[in-house]
């Protein structure tokens, strides 16, 4: 009797251990991105394409694709907070110079998980931009920093979803976005908007 009594507290250890280690983690990295529109132009003009004679307009905008990596923590059932670091490019080149529009916002976000699908945000995010150039536009005033103030970010997404793979679980989930960002950039007592929406994509790992 007592050796089944042994075997029967084993089996419950170990199940306990088990089910301790399959715990998720309230951690998850995610990678997303999209492309984006809105804004002010920066700048415009045409460029000769290098290795051509081919002349085609060009505008600088911020704009273009937009990428983001970060962390998602759970709070609850619900509630996660995201942190995200981006990066997003606008730069045209020619034969004989280029410009580089370059920003990396970091991003701080709350999602409500409304479903195990649908997930609603909304955060602020401090943006680092600024305008390199080459050739003959090197010396264009607008080169140099582009300072933001703290700016609104609210974001959508539409996760694709099993029943092993939610908010809750350790297991990777791909989904659809969509965000809007209020943000004005200043640069040399110049503002230009730089609000705009983006469509994307997100996966969660």
């Amino acid at each position: 009797m007592k050796q089944w009594v042994w075997m029967v507290a084993l089996v419950g250890a170990c199940t306990a251990s088990q089910a301790q280690t399959v715990a998720p983690s309230p951690w998850r990295f995610f990678a997303g991105g999209g492309m984006a529109s809105g804004g002010d132009t920066i700048f415009s003009g045409t460029i000769t394409t290098d290795g051509t004679t081919q002349v085609v307009p060009f505008q600088v905008t911020p704009g273009g694709p937009k990428f983001r990596l970060g962390g998602d923590y759970r709070l609850g059932e619900r509630i996660t907070v995201q942190g995200s670091v981006g990066m997003s490019t606008s730069d045209p080149m020619g034969y004989n110079g280029s410009l580089t529009f370059a920003n990396n916002p970091v991003e701080l976000l709350v999602f409500a998980n409304l479903t195990d699908a649908l997930r609603a945000g909304l955060g602020v995010r401090q943006s680092f931009a600024r305008m390199a150039a080459t050739g003959k536009v090197e010396s264009w005033p607008g080169v140099g920093r582009y300072e933001s103030n703290p700016a609104g970010v609210a974001e959508v997404q539409y996760l694709f979803s099993t029943d092993d793979s939610k908010p809750a679980h350790s297991r990777p989930q791909f989904g659809l976005s969509v965000r809007g960002v209020n943000e004005t950039f200043t640069h040399h007592s110049e503002s230009f908007s730089g609000n705009h929406y983006e469509l994307g994509l997100v996966l969660y790992y």
